[in-house]
């Protein structure tokens, strides 16, 4: 089993996020955590002291706007000094992603692009019922990605927020949802499985039992990690946890996307067995 390998003190209260990418360039790395006291600390990696005595670098203070925009290289000695600009958002957000100077935030029902250099609204899309459960981007294709209640939604950022796709066919929220120029992959605690879609024309492609095929599960998809052609979904059901790894890098067996027999970037079911050893 693993071991603890350092511990960070600071927040007074549980902490809620951590930040996914670390800070800094690569010589004194930084990351960043949220908690329920309303501050946001960023700690280093590089400090001494396994308890992290040394490690926090800066204590970002004040929400009362839902969205605030700091400056990680001030010092944090006054509590407004750090503040560069703030805006609100209708609901509280779900998502947000940075992407050169604009910040995308998913809240409520739709999802607002903030240009960071003026603290402005620039470019909002909406679903039409219902609240916002996840959301990505995909910056390569200018797209925007929004989980609603029984389907999914992609937006063009070039078209004003006009609704590319209609990712239909889920059973409640769809709280699980990753885009990449390949797939899009969906999926959330009410479905059995989760669903593979082409990026390009939003075709069905696959539809992954969220875990073993031998085991019965009665809940579905609580959460999900994908990179390239691996997936790996997480269910918990009344009894036990379940964990399910996939590995498509050596399938073979492609799936036809349309009626000219063009092979999609995914694999059908059958090219897969739990049988089959993967490499981690």
């Amino acid at each position: 089993m693993g071991s603890c390998q350092r511990c960070f003190r600071g927040h007074n209260g549980p902490v809620s996020t951590l930040s996914d990418k670390l800070l800094g360039d690569g010589n004194g790395n930084i990351f960043a955590s949220g908690g329920v006291d309303a501050t946001v600390r960023l700690w280093s990696l590089s400090s001494s002291g396994k308890r992290g005595q040394h490690a926090l670098k800066a204590t970002l203070y004040g929400h009362e706007k839902p969205v605030r925009v700091w400056d990680t290289t001030a010092s944090s000695a006054v509590r407004s000094s750090c503040c560069v600009g703030a805006t609100s958002v209708p609901g509280a957000p779900v998502g947000m992603k940075c992407h050169e100077s604009l910040v995308y935030i998913a809240a409520g029902s739709c999802v607002v692009a903030i240009d960071l250099r003026t603290m402005q609204k620039v470019f909002s899309a909406a679903i039409r019922q219902g609240e916002l459960h996840s959301f990505t981007i995909l910056p390569s294709k200018c797209l925007i990605g929004g989980g609603g209640t029984d389907r999914a939604l992609i937006w063009d950022v070039r078209r004003s927020g006009e609704t590319l796709l209609e990712l239909d066919g889920h059973n409640g929220a769809v709280t699980q949802l990753h885009m990449d120029p390949y797939k899009i992959v969906t999926g959330g605690p009410d479905d059995f499985y989760v669903s593979v879609w082409e990026t390009d024309t939003g075709t069905l492609t696959n539809s992954l039992f969220c875990g073993p095929h031998d085991t019965i599960s009665d809940s579905g998809c609580s959460a999900m990690a994908v990179k390239g052609c691996q997936i790996v979904t997480a269910s918990c059901g009344e009894e036990l946890g379940l964990i399910c790894y996939r590995d498509f890098t050596n399938a073979a067996c492609r799936v036809s996307s349309d009626e000219n027999g063009l092979a999609s970037k995914f694999w059908g079911s059958q090219s897969y067995s739990d049988s089959d050893d993967y490499s981690g």
